[in-house]
């Protein structure tokens, strides 16, 4: 991978660039895969997704207007695909839950209390309904800001902030809505 910027990278790729796009990819190729485990919490469907919003990149990079960071963007494709592909594939059962990549990251040591607590929040989180539990993903798990997180799923920023308060009224009842 070169030293572009996402910027030059664009440019290039909006250009017929193929090796640019690529190197966007490479670049933010974890980032998308995260995001997609995220909404699925399963490692083949989350690879499902990012192969799927990898190919919606490629076919609408030159939609990408440059008025929002790239990584905004970025979000709202990953977000939306997830969104379609759950419905495309009728996928609604979280029997299958994948929890390593998420665990090791907010469990620094492996203390054994601390990863029941981690498990028991991820759980308790996935149990929100879906504009709160996305909004808590993007908050807390991606660390972005209200104003970004409004842009990413297209309502204002105070939306954000009401739903960040419902989804923690609703952890605090024990997950009662």
């Amino acid at each position: 991978m070169n030293n572009d910027t996402d910027e030059d990278m664009i440019v290039r790729a909006v250009a017929g660039d193929s090796r640019a796009f690529r190197d966007l990819l490479e670049a933010h190729y974890l980032t998308i895969y995260k995001m997609a485990y995220r909404q699925c919490q399963n490692k083949s469907d989350a690879e499902d997704i990012t192969q799927l919003a990898c190919i919606k990149l490629a076919q609408n990079i030159s939609s990408f207007n440059r008025q929002s960071a790239f990584t905004t963007w970025l979000y709202t494709v990953v977000l939306n695909t997830a969104r379609d592909w759950h419905r495309s594939e009728g996928r609604h059962d979280k029997a299958s839950v994948e929890l390593d990549v998420v665990e090791n990251k907010l469990t620094q040591t492996r203390n054994p209390e601390n990863e029941m607590v981690t498990k028991q929040g991820m759980e308790a989180v996935r149990a929100l309904p879906e504009p709160e539990r996305q909004i808590v993903w993007l908050v807390f798990g991606e660390g972005l800001s209200h104003k970004q997180v409004a842009e990413i799923v297209g309502c204002a920023e105070s939306t954000i902030s009401w739903r960040i308060h419902e989804a923690r009224k609703i952890l605090k009842e024990g997950g009662r809505s």
